[in-house]
């Protein structure tokens, strides 16, 4: 299935994905309430040339659950725009670590399933959330789960 073009009409929120085999930092620190990504690599493209100061931003983690539970580990937002002519792009962002996941099969469970991240896991970053998909998140943001 291809991607759809994302709108800023449709924008609830940007996910981006990290691995823990990659990103073995968050294997010592998730659930601590310490850590902050700051900076996550991104694809050049018109999705990055989208990201703008301020927007909404999702961190999942990817991987085969074994590590750490797939799903939204972290909410914040993006605090300024991507240097696309770098040799590796990438967004600042501040997104605070959740102490636990709003894991995978809690969306599913709770009828989100169609989330680009769940039926194209290996797509690249940035992914992103309708704003009808944040609705439906939002909620089960729980107190543990808010920035």
């Amino acid at each position: 299935m291809a991607a759809r073009a994302v709108t800023e009409g449709d924008l609830g929120a940007w996910l981006l994905k990290c691995d823990p085999r990659v990103n073995p930092e968050l294997l010592t620190t998730a659930g601590t309430g310490v850590v902050r990504v700051t900076s996550r690599c991104v694809v050049p493209g018109y999705r990055a040339a989208m990201m703008q100061e301020g927007d909404r931003v999702l961190l999942w983690v990817s991987g085969d659950g074994r590590r750490m539970a797939r799903g939204i580990w972290g909410l914040g937002r993006v605090t300024g725009v991507v240097d696309q002519t770098a040799d590796r792009p990438a967004v600042p962002v501040d997104i605070p670590l959740f102490p636990s996941a709003l894991a995978d099969a809690d969306l599913r469970v709770a009828g989100i399933d169609d989330l680009e991240v769940q039926r194209m896991p290996a797509g690249s970053n940035p992914s992103w959330v309708s704003r009808q998909q944040w609705a439906d998140i939002e909620p089960l943001l729980g107190a543990a789960h808010r920035s």
